[in-house]
């Protein structure tokens, strides 16, 4: 018996071990002219504080579902430098390989580590990470841009550095002035931060929604408690690195957090318009008719009337409800709960019957 058990556990690891990979796929639609990328532009490896090889973050992402990533090792910080050799250009130049045989784009980037003001930034399409390391953060931030490098400000309002909630200081005033960032984190590891969503729609700059994740994936979702990490869903013109440098640049994103959406309302008009459709419409009564509200994507929605508040409509992913709207009058308007287009603003979309 003790034999057939350990033959029969011999082949179980054989199996697990050499199993395919299995991706699990992200359905959102395309908006016109634009696809939908999915991408996290914030991660650690061993390299700094995090506990995986960065090959691992590429296979993680692949089986996700996402598009594109970028690996984020901290520059000040490499706790590990007793056991590996302090390397900034590393990751990318170990991930890379993988990446390419995965299909998913890898972007160089960077981590500046910074105590508050002015905080952590993390630096994409870098070239040489090492000559950006510097004890003065406008410095190393000048050499980041003067390698052509796309700046995001990191989790604004995680607690270690704004234990009263996210502040712009005045030395974030001075890099914004100095256009030495362009992008701020909204969503952060689990986290949203409602005064960095109304900076990004006053101060035009991009929406950001990354893990930040430093263990392996299968255990910080776990721990968390959450279906997947969180995304930024990039409108890029091609499916490469270059078109989602000119989506950033634009501000073509939206940042997603488990069944919630932030970002500009141009955006978020269009995810939903792409995402739900409205039948032509079913004959009801004298006075009413019947629509089929479709929901062909893997986000849930949840609408609010505008007009009477306690009618709410759930619209689970890959799901349809009929709606009844007057004959006379067949458009009402819906608050989107779960979409965020300011810290207390809600996307509002217009139903009606299609033609």
């Amino acid at each position: 018996m003790k034999k057939l058990f350990f033959t029969v556990l011999g082949l179980f690891l054989l199996v697990t071990t050499f199993a395919q990979p299995v991706r699990k796929e992200v359905v959102l639609p395309n908006l016109p002219g634009y696809e939908t990328l999915k991408c996290d532009f914030h991660m650690h490896t061993v390299f700094s504080d995090g506990s995986v090889w960065p090959t691992v973050r590429v296979e993680e992402a692949w089986v996700e579902g996402l598009d594109a990533i970028s690996i984020t090792d901290h520059l000040e910080y490499t706790p590990k430098k007793e056991y590996l050799p302090v390397n900034h250009n590393a990751p990318y130049a170990i991930a890379q390989r993988a990446a390419e045989q995965a299909g998913l784009i890898l972007i160089k980037g960077t981590e500046v580590t910074k105590s508050m003001p002015p905080g952590h930034f993390n630096a994409l399409f870098v070239k040489d990470a090492e000559k950006i390391f510097n004890t003065d953060y406008k410095a190393a931030l000048r050499e980041a841009k003067n390698q052509g490098a796309y700046i995001i400000w990191n989790h604004p309002g995680w607690i270690a550095q704004a234990p009263n909630g996210a502040k712009w200081m005045d030395a974030h005033q001075e890099l914004y002035e100095e256009k030495l960032f362009s992008a701020i984190e909204v969503v952060n590891h689990n986290e949203w931060y409602p005064e960095a969503l109304d900076w990004a729609i006053s101060k035009n700059l991009t929406v950001m929604s990354n893990s930040d994740v430093h263990d392996p994936v299968p255990a910080y979702l776990a721990r968390e408690g959450m279906a997947h990490r969180p995304i930024t869903l990039v409108f890029a013109k091609e499916r490469t690195a270059e078109a989602i440098r000119e989506a950033l640049e634009a501000g073509r994103t939206l940042g997603w957090l488990n069944d919630l959406v932030f970002g500009k309302e141009e955006w978020l008009t269009q995810l939903f318009s792409a995402c739900v459709t409205t039948s032509k419409p079913f004959s009801s009564s004298d006075k009413n008719i019947n629509v089929k509200l479709t929901n062909l994507s893997d986000l849930p929605f949840e609408l609010i009337n505008k007009e009477k508040e306690s009618q709410v409509v759930q619209l689970p992913a890959h799901s349809s409800v009929m709606l009844t709207l007057p004959k006379e009058a067949p458009a009402r308007v819906y608050k989107v709960k779960n979409l965020f287009s300011g810290s207390a603003s809600n996307l509002e979309v217009t139903i009606r019957p299609a033609k």
